[in-house]
């Protein structure tokens, strides 16, 4: 679980991880207990890196790209989540269209869009576009 980034500050992190784990119980109660999910809280960056350099490596099968919407953080934990992606696995970016009213205008290295469509075009020939809603992109490790 990622802090969160500029856009964030201000906001009680305390109660979106509270909201995380009502929706994570919500999800075991319907689809059952057999499902590992692992909870990590701080830095993103910090945090997939460790566990790129280990053995989780290629082992799962969903990875979810939900905290800052800062174009460097998207892309940065969109590069290390692929890597612990296994083929096969989903890779979902939330907040797709996210944008900031900001007085001068939208930024772009404010907004995930720019980072998401950067990694899916360079990552083009490993991975495929499988459902696309307006503020959510999936794609499938395919290599």
């Amino acid at each position: 679980m990622t802090l969160g980034g500029v856009e964030h500050a201000g906001t009680d992190m305390n109660e979106i991880e509270h909201s995380f784990d009502l929706n994570v119980q919500l999800a075991k109660s319907e689809f059952g207990e057999s499902k590992k999910l692992r909870k990590l809280k701080g830095d993103s960056l910090t945090e997939l890196s460790k566990l790129v350099s280990s053995a989780e490596k290629l082992t799962f099968d969903f990875v979810y790209i939900d905290g800052s919407h800062q174009a460097p953080d998207v892309l940065a934990d969109a590069v290390l989540g692929f890597e612990l992606l296994r083929p096969g696995g989903v890779m979902a970016f939330d907040d797709y269209l996210w944008f900031e009213e900001l007085p001068t205008g939208i930024d772009p290295l404010r907004c995930p869009k720019p980072a998401i469509d950067a990694f899916v075009n360079i990552n083009i020939r490993r991975l495929r576009v499988v459902r696309t809603r307006l503020h959510q992109l999936y794609i499938m490790k395919v290599s």
